[in-house]
């Protein structure tokens, strides 16, 4: 009776630690279902983190300065539209993928790569398999073996499209007025040193022009900003009209436009010119439901007659439409009669009828 006891209890105890073994099992069975649920959605959230980066990584196998083998990560097809298989069926790919214009700087950039220099980030553009322009940016990572020879290098390449679409926005923002569309100041001054060099190196003449609108304060007070804001962009828009494709109309602000006329030749061609704008912004300005009836003054200013400078020629164009203002508005002056005492020239008046202004093809 005895041992049959033990024997029962011994397989109680047996019993009782088979079941708290089960029980453990059973607790570390659901701990690694959640741990393994856990990395599932951690995998899920990573696959769909790579799918939106705009960014993929290849590999350049390199043996004694030569490629040997690459390989292009799986996110290559979303940011360039070809897959890592088409990449290695077809070698050169890479390559001719770069538009012409920026082939040299590739090649460059892989040379120097492949001689074991740091040739650090490369900005360039890609058609995509689309056949849209894209850019990107390629920075690479070499690897060398202990006795420091290259033997491999990564890269990523980031598609950087959007960021330069809104650099090449800022730029234009920052060099054209935001309500006429015209050049600004900063634009216009570099136009103007580039064309006294040319004029310089070709012994050309040049000319400045300084245009206000007359009477523009009234149409504010009248009709109101928008309305002034409205006259503005046509007025730019005759101006426009009044010069060559080639030459330049810029706003300096408020009611300031001018303008540069590049190789004009003879100062009556210059003359012409002016004599154009005076009459183009002296017609009526129909605008949201108003009349507005302005006109202009314009000075003129000549390279190398009056100075050789640009801030000085704008000077004097300016000084030359103060005169013109001055002696009545609705007329232009130019800057090398200012110490005669004559009035502006007016648009209408026949005894000054400017010549017809020589095209220039």
């Amino acid at each position: 009776m005895d041992a049959d006891s033990r024997t029962r209890k011994d397989l109680l105890l047996e019993v009782g630690v088979l079941q708290r073994r089960v029980a453990d099992l059973e607790a570390e069975r659901e701990r690694y279902m959640e741990v393994e649920r856990v990395l599932r959605q951690g995998e899920d959230r990573y696959r769909r983190l790579l799918e939106s980066v705009t960014d993929y990584v290849y590999t350049v196998v390199v043996r004694d300065g030569r490629p040997v083998a690459t390989d292009h990560g799986a996110n290559c097809l979303a940011v360039t539209g070809y897959t890592a298989q088409e990449y290695h069926d077809s070698p050169l790919l890479w390559l001719t993928m770069v538009p012409p214009e920026d082939r040299p700087a590739v090649l460059e950039h892989a040379a120097r790569l492949l001689a074991g220099e740091d040739a650090g980030p490369l900005e360039h553009r890609i058609v995509h398999k689309d056949g849209t322009i894209r850019h990107v940016r390629n920075t690479p990572v070499l690897h060398r073996d202990a006795a420091g020879q290259l033997v491999a290098y990564d890269g990523i390449v980031n598609d950087i499209t959007e960021r330069k679409r809104a650099e090449e926005l800022f730029t234009r923002l920052s060099l054209h007025d935001g309500l006429t569309g015209l050049p600004g100041r900063a634009l216009y001054m570099d136009r103007l040193r580039q064309t006294i060099a040319l004029a310089e190196r070709h012994n050309e003449r040049a000319a400045v022009y300084f245009i206000d609108l007359d009477h523009f304060k009234d149409v504010n007070d009248q009709h109101g900003h928008e309305t002034g804001d409205a006259v503005l962009a046509q007025a730019a828009q005759r101006l426009v009209h009044c010069v060559r494709r080639s030459d330049t109309v810029a706003r300096l602000g408020g009611d300031e436009f001018v303008a540069l006329t590049p190789g004009i030749g003879e100062t009556t061609h210059a003359a012409a010119i002016a004599g154009k704008m005076v009459a183009a912004l002296r017609e009526p300005f129909l605008v949201r439901g108003a009349t507005c009836r302005l006109g202009a003054s314009v000075g003129v200013a000549f390279f190398p007659d009056d100075a050789v400078r640009g801030g000085e020629l704008l000077r004097l164009a300016d000084a030359a439409m103060y005169a013109a203002k001055n002696a009545g508005r609705n007329g232009w002056r130019m800057a090398g009669s200012l110490g005669e005492e004559a009035p502006a020239v007016l648009a209408d008046d026949p005894k000054h009828a400017p010549p017809p202004v020589r095209k220039r093809p």
